[in-house]
């Protein structure tokens, strides 16, 4: 089957094409005779789909790794809009509505390769050659949705389920799609990235375009309609493939000029590469956004770690750039450094400030736990936990804690705050990370409910444990004990 990849304004016919780094190489490398036939069928594929890979994500732009890793920030094939790794860590689950359109290729064409001189034939030729244009068009909505409380996750992850049902050409907005719709939007925050690659008939380019859609599910859903319905009224018939054929494939090659260079292993290994070269995006976020004072030794330390960032993305840069020239080097160790390695120097280098789980005594011979950067009057101290007092540090949420303004209840929040809550008086909030970060936050903390009051409960223990608590379970997070208080 042929390899097809994203057109671009400055490729033709016949020219050679590095599939590494999807680039272009020289032109004329094989003549192309065309038969003159263009076949109008087309092939429309609408579906929704849960991505829980990034991998998954960037494969949906048809690019490679190698081309992303190479053209990050500088090519029009790569977006880095529809590619935030950022929003897609940081959501719950992610979505993705897609709508294809893609007519077929001629058959008829005749290709002779022409012999031109040139010191490195390989760099010169690539490893395959453009044989034909693709025409069709393409509509992604990347729907990322992350839940104001994470002790509802498991409800908004069946809701999603639901209303991306409706996504298809024969989805329906039935009366389920919409209450789950309605889920969605009460309880979470929904973020909606949109790619559309169209045009009208030209043999130019696509018109590609990025954008920021709101919210709103149903809308989305009457846009992908309406891109497909197009597709059937003729109205995507842009060039949107370059289809890709093998110089070994030509009856008139000569294997003694020269022997492309095989990235199929290459092309694989690569993903890797590409997962840290991303991860390294995310953490320049925390080195930028976090405030100086924030650093634990400030200015010169938040310049070094960005310093620090820099070099090691240089070296990812580089490493695909010597693979795309000998791709036998993408099976040798990696230069640069680990980002999770990296980014565990970022968190060990931004201050915690230390709470106090506690107990309050109440009059019924009863208590109420709590988590305050001070001990409260009669309280009896349990330990201390290292938290975050901003919500800057990527991968952290916020924990509220609170009182009933009109009766003696208790409650906590995990994701949002209980000053959002007119009946309730926010007491305490911080910031900690909702899953285990080894050697940062490794200890979970479970919070419940007691049932005959509204009194609240902590305890150390394991996540899984939340589940058989003796009480109404609420979430869970995790944290890392005052080194100088020790645990209890």
């Amino acid at each position: 089957m042929p390899q097809l990849v994203p057109f671009t304004p400055d490729m033709q016919r016949g020219q050679g094409f590095n599939t590494f780094l999807q680039e272009p190489c020289v032109r004329g490398a094989v003549t192309v005779t065309s038969s003159g036939f263009e076949c109008k069928q087309f092939k429309a594929d609408y579906e929704s789909s849960l991505i829980e890979s990034y991998e998954k994500l960037v494969q949906s732009l048809d690019i490679s790794a190698g081309a992303a890793v190479s053209g990050w920030g500088q090519s029009a094939k790569v977006d880095a809009k529809y590619l935030d790794r950022t929003e897609f860590e940081n959501s719950t689950p992610t979505y993705q509505v897609r709508v294809s359109v893609q007519q077929q290729g001629s058959v008829d064409n005749v290709y002779n390769f022409n012999k031109l001189n040139s010191g490195n034939l390989a760099s010169t030729y690539g490893d395959r050659f453009i044989a034909d244009f693709i025409r069709g068009g393409l509509f992604l909505a990347r729907v990322s949705i992350t839940v104001k409380n994470t002790s509802s996750k498991k409800e908004i992850s069946e809701a999603a389920e639901v209303a991306f049902n409706a996504y298809g050409a024969e989805g329906k907005v039935t009366e389920d799609v919409k209450s789950a719709v309605e889920k969605i939007q009460k309880n979470s925050h929904v973020s909606i990235k949109i790619h559309e690659m169209t045009g009208t008939q030209s043999e130019g380019g696509p018109t590609t375009k990025t954008e920021a859609a709101g919210s709103d599910l149903l809308a989305v859903k009457a846009r992908a309609d309406k891109f497909y319905d197009d597709a059937h009224a003729g109205k995507h018939t842009h060039i949107r493939f370059a289809m890709l054929s093998q110089y070994t494939r030509l009856p008139d090659f000569d294997q003694s000029w020269f022997v492309p260079l095989d990235y199929s292993k290459a092309n694989l290994l690569s993903w890797s590469l590409l997962d840290d070269f991303t991860k390294y995006l995310a953490t320049e976020k925390i080195v930028k956004q976090i405030p100086l004072e924030k650093f634990k030794q400030g200015l010169l330390q938040k310049q070094e770690l960005e310093r620090q960032r820099i070099e090691e993305v240089d070296k990812i840069k580089q490493r695909a750039l010597d693979i795309s020239k000998k791709p036998d080097t993408a099976t040798a160790p990696p230069t640069h450094t680990r980002p999770e390695t990296f980014r565990f120097q970022v968190y060990e280098a931004i201050k915690t400030v230390i709470y106090i789980v506690q107990s309050i005594p109440k009059p019924d011979d009863n208590w109420t736990d709590t988590i305050d950067k001070y001990l409260a009057s009669g309280a009896k101290q349990r330990f201390k936990i290292q938290v975050y007092d901003f919500d800057q540090v990527l991968g952290t949420t916020v924990v509220s804690f609170g009182k009933h303004r009109r009766s003696d209840e208790y409650h906590c929040l995990i994701g949002e705050r209980l000053q959002n809550y007119n009946d309730w008086k926010e007491e305490s909030h911080f910031w900690v990370f909702p899953e285990a970060i080894h050697g940062v936050a490794d200890t979970a903390i479970l919070a419940y409910g007691t049932r005959a009051k509204r009194y609240l409960r902590l305890q150390e223990g394991d996540p899984s444990d939340l589940s058989q608590v003796s009480g109404r379970p609420f979430f869970y997070f995790h944290t890392a004990f005052d080194p100088a208080a020790g645990s209890y």
